[in-house]
């Protein structure tokens, strides 16, 4: 009996762990493309996501819609272009060239989110890609 209270109290223990653990995701922007266009992490466990960008222009990150908890950005450069947006996305970071910024966010509800630059021209070339939330 012992045994078996042991057992289910490191099982609750590991589980505990498990929800809190912070998810690291790297994400690097180049001219008009990103290097992963599928990012997948897990509803309920914070997500830190650092953005480099290693080409020659402006890049960002940005998710219009997405269900979460808190977000918070490392920084905001001053005078970032956004193209034509009037909406301010849910999700969203920034890194001039040759810098990286910090996004620290929580999914709350699984789905299949589009991330995009939102810098004028860029998504419609192709900077696009999909956050996975399971």
């Amino acid at each position: 009996m012992k045994r078996l209270v042991l057992l289910f109290l490191m099982a609750v223990t590991l589980a505990a762990c498990a929800a809190s653990t912070t998810q690291a995701v790297n994400l690097t922007a180049r001219d008009i493309k990103y290097d992963e266009t599928t990012l997948e992490v897990t509803a309920g466990q914070p997500v830190k996501l650092i953005f480099n960008n290693v080409g020659t222009l402006e890049h960002d990150f940005s998710i219009m819609d997405i269900p979460v908890e808190s977000a918070s950005e490392s920084s905001k450069p001053v005078g970032h272009d956004m193209g034509t947006m009037t909406d301010a996305p849910a999700l969203h970071t920034s890194a001039p060239v040759g810098a990286s910024s910090t996004l620290e966010f929580t999914p709350t509800k699984p789905g299949v989110y589009e991330f995009f630059c939102s810098v004028s021209g860029h998504k419609d070339a192709g900077m696009v890609g999909t956050l996975m939330v399971k």
